[in-house]
């Protein structure tokens, strides 16, 4: 009895030895003149099952003060984003709080389906310790939820921290 014991946890830890995490991988621009763009891109299905492109970024402009912005993208013409709502991020039971949306209408957005909230109010609260909930704000009564895994907020410190 304790050799199968023993060759089930030893094929238990080869398998688990060969599970990688999944990370995103942080990517560093220099865009002409003199603009340093940090960014990590994910892709990650909402509650529904439906894909989102989940882009974080910090961008440097010369002496500007840096710009952190959350981007989301979802498929054309599936959804359509309010502007300008507020993201809304559960981070734990007992905090939720409210990301400023960076278009001030709908004309100003690149695209309907996509949605960049304003991140450097909040870049003290990051905590990654658990996983976030982040609540979309759609139009016509539309709900979407993406759940950020703790790894995911720990590359967005890192890009947060990031100077040129």
């Amino acid at each position: 009895m304790n050799r199968k014991i023993l060759k089930f946890i030893l094929i238990l830890s080869l398998i688990f030895s060969l599970i990688q995490p999944a990370y995103g991988v942080v990517r560093e621009s220099k865009i002409p003149p003199d603009t340093i763009l940090y960014k990590s891109i994910q892709t990650w299905r909402d509650t529904s099952n439906k894909p989102w492109e989940v882009i974080f970024f910090k961008e440097i402009k010369g002496d500007s003060n840096p710009q952190i912005n959350l981007r989301l993208v979802g498929f054309p013409d599936l959804f359509e984003f309010e502007h300008p709502s507020p993201l809304s991020i559960k981070i734990r039971e007992d905090l939720t709080i409210k990301v400023p949306d960076v278009f001030k209408n709908d004309i100003e957005a690149f695209s309907p389906n996509m949605g960049q909230y304003d991140f450097e109010p909040i870049m003290n609260q990051l905590e990654s310790n658990n996983f976030w909930l982040l609540e979309l704000p759609l139009k016509y009564g539309q709900l979407s939820t993406i759940k950020i895994p703790y790894f995911i907020l720990e590359e967005w410190q890192k890009i947060s921290q990031k100077s040129s």
